[in-house]
């Protein structure tokens, strides 16, 4: 492969890691607001 289908291939996946941590914040955020609500 050459080096901008790698560079390409590795913006690709650091995108993908990103969102998938972002997705997993957003997440974890709502599930602590739903406890607090419970608990309120």
């Amino acid at each position: 492969m050459d080096a901008p289908s790698r560079a390409a291939a590795k913006t690709a996946a650091d995108a993908k890691a990103a969102a998938e941590k972002t997705a997993a914040d957003a997440l974890a955020a709502a599930k602590k607001t739903a406890a607090d609500a419970a608990r309120a």
